[in-house]
């Protein structure tokens, strides 16, 4: 009941005040940053930030394992999210990602990743945050797969900096067991496995920004990728020796 309330608080908000526009100081902006808390609370997700946010326009990367990394970043700052297209027909949550400014991409039909980089350009130079997941898909969490390049290339478009964002779940178990959303879990099951948790940590490590101006795509992929694998394989060694 609380979590449908809190998505028609969120079609109102859409309705007045959002206008696919997450530029940080933008009382849009403010207003998507308690829409996301909020769904933290109610979902019971206590998010932990580590390290410093970048204070100007940058390219986030993140490591991805669960529908619910996007709320948790989403708590913690303001973002344009990028997501697959059929987010976009969605009932509701499509219309509601759209007025939020999410960026849609897509995959696998011609000049995609193009049209995908003239975007995220486009809304780090009106002064947005962007995030994207280089790895394409979803872990367990125990590892990182490569990263894919290309979409790289609008930070340096853009002349903003990328950002690495190590994202955990950490549990007794390593990684906890209800977060990963993987192979052919559905997301109905995955959303009442969470909420039927009494609490789930998830824990942001924002890891220092590399500039643009000094590597190829390629090498901000490898880099972004080795601090975030350096992030998890180090958790990972200190919850096996508990």
């Amino acid at each position: 009941m609380l979590l449908m309330t809190h998505i028609f608080s969120g079609l109102l908000l859409a309705i007045f005040f959002l206008r696919n526009s997450n530029h940080p100081d933008t009382m849009a902006a403010k207003l998507t940053l308690w829409w996301h808390r909020r769904i933290c609370r109610i979902f019971s997700v206590r998010v932990k930030t580590f390290g410093e946010i970048s204070s100007t326009p940058c390219l986030f990367v993140i490591n991805h394992i669960s529908w619910f990394d996007i709320p948790a970043l989403g708590s913690a700052v303001p973002v344009h999210f990028l997501s697959k297209d059929e987010v976009n027909s969605w009932p509701i949550i499509g219309w509601l990602a759209n007025r939020a400014g999410t960026l849609f991409i897509k995959r696998g039909s011609r000049g995609a990743a193009e049209q995908s980089v003239g975007d995220i350009c486009q809304a780090l130079k009106a002064g947005g945050h962007v995030m994207i997941f280089p790895e394409g898909t979803t872990t367990d969490g125990t590892s990182v797969k490569r990263f894919h390049s290309r979409l790289l290339q609008a930070a340096i478009d853009a002349q903003v900096p990328i950002q690495p964002v190590a994202l955990l779940y950490p549990h007794d178990e390593g990684v906890h067991p209800k977060a990963p959303f993987i192979g052919d879990t559905q997301l109905l099951r995955s959303t009442l496995d969470m909420m039927s948790e009494s609490h789930i940590d998830t824990e942001l490590h924002f890891l220092p920004c590399l500039d643009t101006d000094h590597y190829s795509r390629d090498q901000l992929a490898s880099l972004s990728h080795d601090q975030i694998l350096q992030i998890v394989k180090n958790f990972h060694t200190r919850a096996a020796q508990v």
